[in-house]
C-alpha cells in the first residue's frame, strides 16, 4: 500500500477508535439533545456522516470497478489537485467556513444512539476495506462525480481524502456540543 493511501487508511481507523471512546461517553439523553443555538446535535452529526459516507462510498466503489477495468495500476506517488486541495482545505476543521448541507443529506433529529453509532464504526470499516481495495490503482486517474453536487468532479483519491477530512470536522462540532449541552 502506498504512504498517501496508508496514511487515509490510519485516519479512518483512528477516527474509527475515537468515535468509538467519545460515543461511549456520550448519555442517551445527551445524543439527541441540541446545543444552545439550535446547532446540530451529536445525533445529527453522526447521522450526517452515516448518510453522506455511505453515498461516497458507492460512488467510489464504482470507481474502483472502473479501474480495475482499465487496469489503471498505481505507478508511484498520488497528488491533490489544486481544486483537490482547496476543497480539502474548507472541509477539514477547525471550520473556518460553514455550508448549507444539500437537503438529502440533512441529518434526521431522533436517531437511537446504539444504532448510530454501530452505522458509523461499521463505516469506517467500509472506507478501510476500500482503501485496501485501492491499493494497487492509480486513483488519480478516474475522476468521480460529487453525490452532492454531480458537475464536481473529484480524483478517487480526493474522495477519500474530503471523507477523512469532512468526518474530522463533525466529529470535533460533536464533540464540542457535549461540552456545550446542559
Amino acid at each position: 500500500m502506498s504512504n498517501e493511501l496508508k496514511k487515509l487508511h490510519d485516519e479512518f481507523k483512528a477516527m474509527k477508535s475515537e468515535a468509538a471512546g467519545f460515543l461511549s461517553n456520550v448519555r442517551d439523553n445527551e445524543f439527541n439533545k441540541r446545543p444552545p443555538g439550535n446547532g446540530w446535535s451529536i445525533a445529527e452529526c453522526i447521522d450526517h456522516l452515516i448518510v453522506t459516507g455511505d453515498d461516497y462510498c458507492n460512488v467510489f466503489e464504482a470507481g474502483l470497478k472502473k479501474l480495475e477495468e482499465k487496469d489503471l495500476r498505481y505507478t508511484g506517488e498520488m497528488k491533490y489537485s489544486w481544486f483537490g486541495r482547496k476543497f480539502i482545505a474548507n472541509v477539514e476543521p477547525p471550520v473556518k467556513r460553514k455550508f448549507k448541507s444539500p437537503g438529502k443529506w440533512k441529518p434526521d433529529s431522533k436517531i437511537n444512539k446504539a444504532k448510530a453509532t454501530a452505522a458509523y464504526l461499521q463505516l469506517q470499516e467500509r472506507w478501510m476495506e476500500l482503501v485496501e481495495r485501492s491499493a494497487p490503482w492509480d486513483l488519480t486517474k478516474i475522476k468521480l462525480p460529487s453525490p452532492a453536487v454531480s458537475w464536481i468532479k473529484f480524483s478517487a483519491f480526493v474522495i477519500l481524502a474530503v471523507n477523512s477530512a469532512h468526518q474530522r470536522r463533525h466529529l470535533e462540532q460533536a464533540k464540542n456540543v457535549k461540552r456545550n449541552i446542559k
